[in-house]
């Protein structure tokens, strides 16, 4: 998914749960890269060759030879590639063409900070679980010391996991308080 501000959805939430130490040891700044249509590069430049021959006077921008890749996004992936909005197919060269293949099987974009509101969905680090009795959710090291939700070291890719962990913990850690 990408938004106004920059690349979201289940894949880059699970990428940043994967990463989420390794992204917090690189502040934040990073280059991602994105194969648009999972094919070669070579792959590509033969097709876009190909819609050289076919399409020649149609103009580059106004729509995608891919089904896949929307209007919006194509335009995008064009301009990216210095062809400017009045290219027709005939007019590019395999310059152009390797680098329109290029941005569609190995796009580069730089990742600056997090995201515009300083928001995080994944958190990584916190007590760890070995310190932790499950059966009430109390520290091993410390009695009548209780910790659940996201201030234990643990987390898991988007679909609730983290939600869940915390309403289990928080039910099962209450239950306990209440038993003393």
């Amino acid at each position: 998914m990408i938004t106004h501000w920059g690349m979201s959805g289940p894949a880059i939430l699970k990428l940043s749960a994967f990463g989420a130490r390794i992204l917090a040891e690189k502040n934040y700044q990073y280059t991602i890269h994105v194969n648009w249509l999972s094919k070669d590069t070579n792959q590509i430049v033969s097709f876009l060759q190909k819609q050289k021959k076919d399409s020649g006077k149609k103009t580059v921008i106004l729509k995608s030879p891919f089904p896949e890749i929307s209007k919006r996004l194509w335009e995008r992936l064009v301009s990216f590639s210095n062809i400017k909005a009045t290219d027709n197919w005939a007019d590019m060269s395999n310059h152009q063409l390797e680098k329109i293949a290029n941005e569609l099987t190995n796009g580069e974009y730089k990742a600056n900070g997090r995201t515009t509101f300083k928001e995080e969905f994944v958190t990584a680090g916190g007590v760890d679980l070995k310190e932790i009795n499950f059966k009430r959710f109390e520290s091993k090291l410390h009695k009548n010391l209780f910790f659940v939700g996201e201030v234990l070291d643990i987390d898991a890719v988007t679909g609730g996991f983290n939600f869940q962990n915390a309403w289990t913990g928080g039910y099962i850690c209450a239950k306990a308080l209440s038993e003393n």
